[in-house]
């Protein structure tokens, strides 16, 4: 589900597993998290799939063209925009 949720986001992951992936295990130690999956994004950590706080955490949004549908990301806490659809050309404001 967590990597569906991202996807589905278009949020860039690198997944690493703690059974395999010894660096990994000893980073979550080191922060003391014991639950997965657990996000680390930044300096923050986000222990469950908690997709609002994962949300806030990230620096962009997945929008839609209000004209084809065009899925697409933008920067938040930028103020109004004026945004270009890749696939349409079509020229709309979204607020960040």
């Amino acid at each position: 589900m967590a990597k569906e949720f991202l996807s589905q986001n278009k949020i860039h992951f690198e997944e690493k597993n703690i059974s395999t992936d010894s660096q990994a295990r000893l980073e979550l130690q080191r922060r003391n998290i014991s639950g997965v999956p657990a996000f680390i994004i930044g300096e923050d950590a986000v222990i469950g799939l908690d997709k609002e706080k994962i949300l806030k955490l990230v620096d962009h949004r997945v929008i839609q063209c209000e004209k084809c549908s065009k899925k697409m990301r933008v920067p938040i806490n930028r103020g109004t925009i004026e945004v270009t659809c890749p696939k349409c050309a079509h020229v709309f404001k979204v607020q960040t």
